[in-house]
C-alpha cells in the first residue's frame, strides 16, 4: 500500500531524515522507554531538545500556545520518521496526553503558562493514572483531592509511573466528588514530584524500563493545579487521546525492523528461498500495511473533520495485539539464536530481538486491547455492557 502524498508533504519527509541524519548517529538510536540508564537518558534529553528547537513539539498545536498549527498529517510524518529511526524522543506522556487535556480543557491561562515549557522540553511529565485496583478502567480509581481554602490536598496511590524519577511534574487524576458516575467525579491536577507527600518507589519492568509505584500523601497543590474545571477529567482524557489527530505508528517501528530482517536473512545463503521464511516475511509486511491504513483511515477522518469509526478502537486494538504476534514471527524467522542478548557473539542483529521480545508485551499504556474492545462493543455496536 501506498499513502500518496503532496509534493509539500514529500519534501517534509526529506527535511526530518536530513535532520536525523544529521542529528541521530546510529549508537544513539534506541528506544528510551526501556533503555534509561543516566548516560542513555541524557543523550534522550539532548536529542529531544535538538527536535523542540526545530519547533516540531506539537506541530498541531496553535502557534499562539508553542505549536506549529500544521496538519494531522504532518505531525503524522514526523512521528514516523522518529519511530522508524528509532529516535529517543521523551515526554511523550507531556506531548500527548498532558497537552492534549490542557487544549480541549485547560483555561486560557493555563494553555499560556504549560504548553510552551512542554513544546520547549522545558518540563517533563510523568503519568498518574493507573493505579493498584484502576487500570484501564478509570472509574475505578481511588485517589482523592479535597479543596481546602485555596489549596487541593490529594491522597492515593499512583502505579506503572513512567519515567517518574527523571520528569517534574505528574499528570494526576483524582476523584473529587462523591458520585458514582465517573464521568463527573473525577478531575484533573499537576502536582510537581518535588512537593511534600510524593514518594517514588521506581521498579524494573520485564522490558527493562523503570516504572514507579507512585505515593501522594497530602499532597497540597495550589487552586490553579487544578486543570479546567472540576469533574470533567474523565471528558478531558477521553479527547485528549485524539487531540492531535495523529496515531502512534508503531507500524513505522516494526516496517524498519522487518527491513532489517530482510537485509539479515539476505546475507544467509538460501534463506530468502525457504517458503516458510517467505510466508513469515509477507505475514510480517502484512501487519504493517494493516495498522498504516487504519491510522490513515483515522487521520484523514480528523482532517476532514468526519466522526471516527469506533472511536479509533479497532485500530488500536489491532496495534496492540500485533505488537507480540510481529516479536513471535520475526523471532520464527530468526531461529533459536533469536533468544540471544547482545553482546552474546552469535547473537543476530546485535541481540536486539531479544530485547524486542520482551519490550512487545508492553502495550497497556493507553488503555488494554480488552478495553477496546469493550469501546467497539458498547460504543460502536450498541451492546450492553
Amino acid at each position: 500500500m501506498r499513502t500518496p502524498l503532496t509534493d509539500d508533504l514529500e519534501a517534509w519527509r526529506t527535511e526530518i531524515r536530513e535532520f536525523l541524519n544529521a542529528e541521530l548517529p546510529r549508537e544513539n538510536a534506541f528506544n528510551p522507554e526501556f533503555d534509561d540508564a543516566p548516560e542513555q537518558w541524557q543523550i534522550a534529553v539532548d536529542f529531544s531538545k535538538k527536535v523542540a528547537e526545530k519547533g516540531w513539539i506539537g506541530l498541531t498545536w496553535p502557534v499562539e500556545y508553542g505549536g506549529k498549527g500544521l496538519t494531522p498529517v504532518a505531525n503524522q510524518i514526523l512521528l514516523e520518521e522518529l519511530y522508524a529511526a528509532d529516535a529517543p524522543l521523551i515526554n511523550s506522556v507531556g506531548i500527548f496526553l498532558a497537552a492534549g487535556t490542557i487544549l480541549v480543557g485547560g483555561t486560557e491561562e493555563q494553555k499560556q503558562r504549560l504548553l510552551p515549557d512542554i513544546a520547549n522540553m522545558r518540563t517533563l511529565w510523568a503519568e498518574g493514572l493507573t493505579e493498584p485496583e484502576a487500570g484501564s478502567d478509570l472509574g475505578s480509581l481511588q485517589t482523592k483531592a479535597v479543596r481546602e481554602g485555596d489549596d487541593w490536598v490529594i491522597t492515593g496511590q499512583k502505579a506503572f509511573t513512567s519515567w517518574g524519577p527523571m520528569s517534574d511534574v505528574l499528570f494526576v487524576a483524582a476523584r473529587t466528588s462523591t458520585g458514582d458516575a465517573a464521568r463527573d467525579a473525577i478531575s484533573i491536577f499537576v502536582v510537581d514530584l518535588k512537593s511534600p507527600g510524593v514518594t517514588l518507589h521506581p521498579m524494573r519492568n520485564y522490558g527493562g524500563g523503570v516504572q514507579s509505584s507512585t505515593y501522594l500523601d497530602k499532597v497540597r497543590v495550589p487552586a490553579d493545579a487544578l486543570i479546567g474545571e472540576e469533574g470533567k477529567g474523565w471528558h478531558y482524557i477521553m479527547r485528549a487521546f485524539y487531540a492531535s489527530g495523529t496515531v502512534e505508528p508503531i507500524y513505522a517501528m516494526q516496517e524498519s525492523r522487518l527491513r532489517d530482517l530482510i537485509g539479515h536473512c539476505k546475507a544467509i545463503p538460501g534463506k530468502l528461498d525457504d517458503p516458510h521464511v517467505q510466508a513469515d516475511i509477507a505475514k510480517l509486511a502484512e501487519m504493517v500495511q494493516t495498522q498504516r491504513a487504519l491510522a490513515y483511515e483515522i487521520i484523514g477522518d480528523n482532517a476532514a473533520g468526519r466522526k471516527t469509526p469506533w472511536a479509533g478502537g479497532a485500530q488500536q486494538v489491532i496495534a496492540k495485539e500485533y505488537e507480540p504476534v510481529f516479536a513471535q514471527v520475526f523471532d520464527r524467522v530468526l531461529g533459536p539464536t533469536s533468544q540471544l542478548r547482545k553482546g552474546s557473539a552469535d547473537a543476530p542483529l546485535n541481540g536486539k530481538p531479544e530485547a524486542w521480545y520482551r519490550q512487545s508485551f508492553a502495550n497497556h499504556a493507553g488503555g488494554t486491547s480488552q478495553l477496546k474492545r469493550m469501546v467497539l462493543a458498547t460504543r460502536g455496536l450498541g451492546l450492553p455492557r
